[in-house]
């Protein structure tokens, strides 16, 4: 039987015990009719596979042991996607693969040029779940609810560095420029950014960057800066 990767709460490891509940605990006993002395893989976002043994499921929860501890990845820098929101649930593919490449978080925005306004957080969470299981990742990224432009401009103090992909920028690339161990990056909808969207995110002290000469559509974009960024900062090399 293929052994399976489910995502705990830290907070449920007691010893060498692991407590698996809620819609994770669902999956595993609803969907693939887990039973005691079943294998999993448990994953709660610190870098590690916890090797496990099914001890016991009772109604709203299961009972694991921890057989061994595999160190498997680790972050050295957190990286936050502001991300336009898109038409057609485009945004789930960036999100999709914001997880692939280990993006901690995901937060859309609505600005002057977003034609789609809706959002479901929930929905997002659910395909960053399951994109972090069929990648194979160790670390789950969260997504967050929509905000305005303007609020993700006030979070721009909670980084090192909030680079800022601007089309009209052809001189500071953006995998040059990366610095830091809290990076945030904020990429436009369909239609990019207006010039007075441009001129506030500087007022706010964003770092004004390009991708490159080449035309992407937005939800490229949106992964393309995650990649580079990321490689910039030697986050996708080996140790």
């Amino acid at each position: 039987m293929e052994i399976r990767r489910f995502f705990a709460d830290p907070n449920d490891i007691t010893g060498d015990e692991i407590v698996l509940s809620g819609d994770e605990f669902s999956h595993m006993t609803r969907v693939l009719r887990y039973k005691a002395g079943y294998k999993a893989v448990i994953l709660v976002s610190d870098g590690k596979e916890r090797h496990c043994t099914v001890i016991k499921i009772e109604n709203d929860r299961a009972v694991l042991h921890i057989d061994k501890i595999a160190e498997v990845d680790e972050k050295h820098v957190s990286l936050t996607l502001f991300a336009g929101n898109l038409k057609n649930n485009k945004l789930d593919l960036v999100i999709q693969k914001a997880v692939e490449l280990g993006v901690d978080r995901v937060v859309p925005f609505v600005s002057d040029n977003c034609a789609e306004k809706k959002f479901s957080r929930d929905r997002g969470n659910r395909i960053a779940l399951e994109a972090a299981k069929q990648c194979g990742a160790v670390y789950l990224s969260e997504v967050e609810d929509i905000v305005t432009f303007e609020d993700v401009l006030k979070r721009v103090s909670e980084f090192d560095q909030v680079l800022f992909a601007y089309e009209q920028n052809r001189e500071n690339p953006i995998s040059k420029a990366a610095k830091g161990k809290n990076i945030a990056i904020i990429v436009g909808p369909e239609g990019g950014f207006t010039r007075d969207e441009a001129c506030r995110a500087e007022e706010a002290g964003v770092t004004t960057v390009t991708l490159g000469r080449r035309i992407l559509r937005a939800e490229t974009a949106s992964i393309v800066a995650a990649a580079l960024a990321l490689n910039g900062l030697g986050e996708l090399d080996y140790e």
